[in-house]
């Protein structure tokens, strides 16, 4: 009965101060927010291993294309729910993992992710995320792909695969260094497979990201 006391006095005394905080805070305005957001990611399965030859040399060294890595660029919208602690923020995303080789070649995935993501303001400059995210218009494609058979004989190759991608989840943290300029990390659970395979392989694509993010105004 005394720690059920305690608890609420505490949570009584916490929560105008919360609040007060949030309302307040230059860098939880109101209103809503454009924002712009760069940031890489690593992770998930590979979906096409490369072997890089550099030109006029015997070097080689390994790459690969993955289902959860590459270059993140981001627009979005950011509102803050009235005077809650919350704020709501969707994005369209293009999400792009891309090696190029020589003599013309080029490896990339690429899809256009939109995400809807609500965070909690922790404190003044914190803020934690829960959302989802669906990646659409995934396709692997490959120009002039350089590869080597069974036998050891390289060949040349191009195409493309269209994937598609599970509902994704995404788990965030995000710090504010000024009222216009945020660092954020995350995590992202999906998968994908491929559209005219819809029941073979599935690609996890599980990955970290890190992000930069400005908002103009």
């Amino acid at each position: 009965m005394r720690k059920t006391t305690v608890l609420a006095c505490l949570l009584a005394t916490l929560a105008p101060l919360s609040h007060a905080e949030g309302a307040d805070s230059a860098h939880n305005p109101s209103g809503l927010r454009p924002f712009l957001g760069l940031g890489f990611t690593s992770g998930g399965d590979t979906l096409i291993p490369i072997t890089v030859v550099v030109r006029n040399s015997s070097t080689r060294y390994r790459e690969s294309i993955s289902s959860g890595g590459g270059l993140d660029l981001r627009f979005g919208l950011s509102q803050r729910l009235g005077e809650l602690p919350l704020t709501l923020q969707l994005a369209g995303v293009y999400h792009n993992d891309q090696d190029n080789g020589i003599e013309g070649s080029k490896y990339r995935f690429r899809r256009l992710p939109v995400e809807a993501t609500l965070l909690w303001h922790a404190t003044d400059r914190a803020r934690i995320g829960f959302g989802v995210r669906k990646a659409t218009n995934a396709v692997l494609k490959i120009d002039n792909g350089r590869f080597t058979d069974a036998q050891g004989n390289e060949f040349t190759a191009s195409g493309k695969a269209g994937l598609k991608a599970s509902l994704g989840w995404i788990v965030e943290a995000e710090y504010a260094l000024t009222p216009g300029w945020s660092l954020k990390g995350r995590y992202v659970f999906e998968s994908f497979r491929f559209r005219e395979q819809p029941d073979g392989e599935k690609f996890e694509a599980n990955h970290l990201g890190i992000q930069s993010v400005w908002y103009l105004n």
